[in-house]
């Protein structure tokens, strides 16, 4: 019996997938662990209040002498979609097919522009050898 131990403990299997797979599972429950603190009410008392974001951007008030202040939007979000559904036409649009390289004038040809320069002279060549 002691032997099937031995085989097993020396397994590589055993030996790096073991540690591996402890890693892996046992790094997932420490981070649920910790997790829970942040929502758990009983140990965190804010947890369960939610801020409004009058209230996260009033520290910031402070500190900057009243420099920073919240605007809060006065469109509201069905609004917004109003606004584009009156702008953007979505029943009536057609698909168009972008061009490809490899047909003939889907793409219109863009000028090469090089810098103008002449061939180098013979004391040029010579010098920088």
């Amino acid at each position: 019996m002691s032997s099937f131990f031995a085989r097993v403990v020396k397994n590589r299997h055993i030996q790096h997938g073991g540690p591996f797979f402890l890693f892996i599972f046992g790094g997932a429950f420490v981070l649920r662990e910790f997790r829970t603190v942040r929502y758990d009410s009983e140990l965190n008392p804010k947890a369960r209040n939610l801020i409004k974001p009058e209230e996260a951007f009033a520290d910031l008030e402070q500190k900057a002498g009243g420099k920073v202040k919240f605007n809060k939007n006065k469109v509201s979000l069905e609004k917004d979609l109003e606004l584009l559904e009156q702008k953007v036409d979505l029943d009536s649009w057609e698909q168009v097919r972008g061009p490809r390289p490899w047909e003939e004038g889907s793409i219109k040809p863009r000028p090469v522009r090089r810098f103008p320069h002449s061939a180098p002279t013979v004391e040029e060549l010579t010098t920088s050898r």
